[in-house]
């Protein structure tokens, strides 16, 4: 179901990822931070229990601290296999 907002424009569906509203989905106004414009903003699910607010930040500082580690873990193999084609090459001319 698409809804408007208050300038007939259709609302935006996002979900916050703030430590207050973690997975909390709502909808907005493509305009809601421009100033002077709509200020349409709607929680489109209830807020989720305490737990799970204490909880899901952590995890998910967790798991972005993981795929960054694994980002430069995969930078450094690249450049690794670089090194090793680039001494396979000079022993090759060597020969």
């Amino acid at each position: 179901m698409e809804r408007n907002c208050y300038c007939a424009r259709p609302a935006i569906r996002k979900t916050s990822w703030t430590d207050l509203n973690p997975g909390r989905r709502y909808i907005i106004c493509d305009k809601f931070w421009e100033p002077g414009e709509c200020n349409f903003f709607e929680f489109t699910n209830p807020p989720m229990c305490e737990r799970s607010r204490q909880i899901i930040p952590g995890l998910l500082r967790r798991v972005n601290r993981l795929e960054h580690e694994l980002g430069e873990k995969k930078s450094q193999e690249w450049w690794m296999w670089v090194v090793v084609a680039a001494c396979l090459f000079v022993m090759y001319c060597m020969i």
